[in-house]
């Protein structure tokens, strides 16, 4: 089956679910197709022109200014405009090409002048918070940056760190970024226009960005998948598709307005 749109967004991501938002709310004419293999968000825009496809994005392309995106069953989607708002990217882990060695996955390797200083803990499952629970008696202060509003882990867990007075909570909030002294993390920069001083960062599983699908003829991408952006916008080097949030090579707020702009700016 194939079906035309103004707009495919791939990716049940926080960043893929405003941009959807935004548009649909901006401009209702704007048919739109939502695809991810699974859907978490528990919200669905009612009333706007957004139709919600659960399947598997296996290729995409560009012909005859068409972007064309194949799924597993067989559909073909075109639109006239792409955004990909897919992966799990757990930055910093690369972030511009660079790492840096005091990133854990295990409290095994926290070194004793640890005491004094200050770590952070990314929260991407619950297995995260068992982590947390062995490291705060072994850091000064604890950051604990989760996606949500809420700390992914079951109520007891959430309760045990909760009662841990050197641990800080920053709710929706993502590292962006980060500076190094003689090659060892030194500051950390968050997606709340905010920087933490610590000497680690905590995370139990890594993961890389899933942008399998995305055919390199399309778009450029680093050696870790991350898609290739303009440096003013979020705009891929292609007219019209844009690469926002976690499979991007950078991760700002900015990004959601300025593709939100570019595409209502075309309609």
């Amino acid at each position: 089956m194939n079906s035309q749109f103004d707009l495919i967004v791939i990716g049940d991501s926080k960043e893929g679910n405003k941009l959807v938002k935004n548009i649909a709310s901006a401009k209702a004419t704007i048919k739109i197709a939502f695809i991810s293999k699974d859907f978490k968000s528990k919200t669905a825009y009612e009333n706007l022109n957004v139709e919600y496809i659960k399947n598997e994005v296996v290729f995409t392309d560009y012909k005859n200014r068409l972007f064309g995106c194949y799924l597993k069953n067989g559909d073909r989607l075109y639109s006239t405009h792409l955004v990909f708002a897919t992966g799990e990217k757990y930055a910093p882990f690369v972030i511009k090409n660079r790492r840096v060695p005091n990133i854990f996955n295990t409290d095994t390797e926290i070194p004793k002048t640890a005491k004094e200083a200050q770590a952070i803990v990314v929260n991407k499952s619950e297995e995260d918070i068992k982590l947390a629970l062995k490291v705060v008696n072994k850091y000064k202060h604890v950051y604990i940056c989760t996606e949500g509003m809420q700390l992914c882990c079951s109520e007891k867990l959430e309760s045990k760190i909760k009662m841990c007075n050197n641990v800080v909570i920053l709710p929706n909030t993502s590292i962006i970024d980060f500076t190094t002294t003689k090659g060892m993390l030194k500051t950390v920069e968050l997606d709340n226009y905010s920087s933490i001083t610590c000497t680690a960062i905590f995370l139990k599983t890594l993961a890389k960005s899933d942008t399998s699908f995305v055919s390199r003829k399309l778009i450029k991408s680093d050696e870790n998948g991350y898609l290739e952006t303009d440096k003013n916008s979020e705009s891929t080097l292609v007219p019209k598709c844009f690469a926002i949030g976690n499979c991007a090579q950078k991760s700002t707020k900015k990004m959601i307005d300025a593709a939100t702009q570019g595409i209502l700016n075309d309609f």
